[in-house]
């Protein structure tokens, strides 16, 4: 499977290196959000710490805009008829999504490094000891939010199906992952449902590092489930991808 996984990842990336725009929208999006943010709040001069909430706020630009490519790749794929030519050439389930994910995690891996660096100068952020927290969690949100897109598309019949889930996703995810309304202050039921949302343990890691001042050690839990959501969101894809519609 692993060979047959290498296979797809370099027809992904040989694929990505003629399609310009969606590197930019993958690389330069976020990049984008977070300046834009930048500004809005030099505008404003709320009194906030804004350093603390950089890049936990960087992280949900991040979630948001992977998910949102990723979510229409496979269905893209299977409408081209890529997929039916991938499974009658005889490559099984588990390898074309393990496939995906590596070819699509090198555009995840320059996202983390765009964004830390964007988040790091034009917040003026001293990271530290903290740089590495931070960037494991952002490239591991980055590929979870792959997985979740990947896992997504694998339900629908088309890129309309998509769209709706897109706000069903995103909105729940900013309200309830701690990023805007602190965890604590979450009604039980509320708390409870937010450990659905990739998100949420994602923030536990970046407020903690940057809000909190915890270190790896203290966070290094929520980020191993944060993990292994995309691990189970990877296991899904696998075992509902379909060939056709």
């Amino acid at each position: 499977m692993i060979a047959e996984a290498l296979r797809v990842a370099r027809r992904i990336l040989t694929q990505l290196a003629h399609d310009p725009r969606f590197l930019l929208l993958s690389a330069a999006a976020p990049v984008a959000l977070v300046l834009l943010l930048s500004f809005v709040l030099d505008t404003l001069r709320l009194p906030i710490r804004f350093a603390d909430y950089a890049f936990p706020a960087a992280g949900f630009f991040v979630f948001f805009i992977t998910y949102l490519l990723a979510a229409t790749v496979l269905v893209r794929e299977r409408r081209d008829g890529t997929l039916a030519r991938m499974f009658a050439s005889g490559y099984g389930r588990g390898a074309i999504v393990l496939g995906y994910i590596t070819g699509y995690a090198t555009i995840a891996l320059l996202q983390t490094l765009l964004i830390v660096l964007t988040t790091r100068l034009a917040f003026d952020v001293t990271l530290g000891a903290r740089l590495l927290p931070v960037a494991a969690t952002t490239m591991s949100l980055s590929v979870v939010s792959l997985a979740l897109g990947l896992f997504v598309s694998t339900l629908a019949r088309t890129e309309g199906h998509v769209i709706p889930t897109i706000p069903l996703i995103v909105i729940p995810s900013l309200l309830l992952s701690g990023l805007v309304i602190p965890h604590a202050q979450l009604a039980g039921w509320m708390q409870l449902l937010s450990y659905a949302i990739p998100l949420t343990w994602a923030e536990k890691v970046l407020l903690g590092v940057m809000r909190d001042g915890k270190n790896l050690a203290d966070v290094a839990g929520w980020l191993l489930a944060l993990i292994g959501y995309g691990a189970v969101l990877l296991f899904l894809a696998s075992r509902t991808l379909r060939e056709t519609e």
